[in-house]
């Protein structure tokens, strides 16, 4: 059962309105008194509840003689309605976005870790649909948090797909000089700095999220989500760029 409110949950229901939901969904036509016995929730809250339900499209209301009764919507019915409400909202998403542009908006900062932290902000950066990024590693760090083919299997896939360029200034080494080989199929252009240049943290800049990984301190990676930070990283890294051969 629990299992089941868990997933009912995703449809954007509270704890409570899932278990009513499921109990009438369970019962088939059930009256207050039973969805509350069935569902374990007093009735004062239970009124409340069953009209955001209604609202929501999960429960219809109906009656009979003088009794009232509640009759859960169809699971595939749920979902429909839940789909419709997101695919209008997506062709409203510019529009808000729009709006979202005349607020100074406060950076962001928030911290990942491990290999789904890892994962988690090349999403965030490959989801940004912006076609460059820059990052300055010093190649092998990425190695302590997946494999080298979950890397270009994955990462750098979905990079070609979505013809991402990334500018790279990378710490000379073997493995380095391995990854530059790539660059033209990757679609990368790289610097290469001298080994004196210690990088702990890679970064990875776009031109609104700043990413720092680094598996020397718990594997830690940082996020700042802010156009202005982005913009002096990408000064720092472009004014690098130029003195590098």
């Amino acid at each position: 059962m629990a299992d089941l409110i868990e997933i009912t949950k995703n449809l954007g229901l509270t704890t409570k309105a899932a278990k009513i939901y499921l109990a009438a969904l369970e019962l088939g036509e059930a009256s207050v008194q039973q969805l509350a016995q069935k569902s374990k929730i007093k009735r004062t809250t239970l009124y409340y509840i069953l009209d955001e339900l209604i609202e929501a499209g999960a429960l219809v209301y109906t009656k009979a003689g003088k009794k009232s009764y509640y009759v859960a919507e169809q699971p595939a019915s749920l979902l429909k309605r839940v789909k419709e409400r997101i695919s209008s909202f997506e062709d409203s998403l510019k529009l808000l976005e729009a709006k979202m542009g005349h607020i100074n908006k406060k950076p962001r900062v928030y911290f990942l870790y491990g290999s789904s932290g890892f994962k988690q902000v090349w999403n965030m950066i490959l989801d940004t649909k912006e076609k460059e990024y820059r990052i300055i590693t010093q190649g092998e760090n990425f190695l302590d948090y997946v494999k080298e083919k979950y890397i270009v299997d994955d990462i750098i896939a979905k990079k070609k797909k979505l013809n991402v360029l990334s500018k790279q200034l990378i710490s000379d080494s073997a493995y380095a000089r391995k990854i530059i080989s790539k660059d033209s199929k990757e679609n990368r252009v790289s610097k290469v700095l001298p080994p004196a240049y210690k990088l702990p943290f890679t970064e990875i800049i776009t031109e609104s999220i700043v990413a720092f990984i680094s598996p020397k301190f718990s594997n830690m990676i940082f996020v700042v989500e802010n156009d202005g930070f982005s913009t002096t990283r990408k000064s720092v890294f472009e004014s690098l760029w130029h003195l590098v051969n």
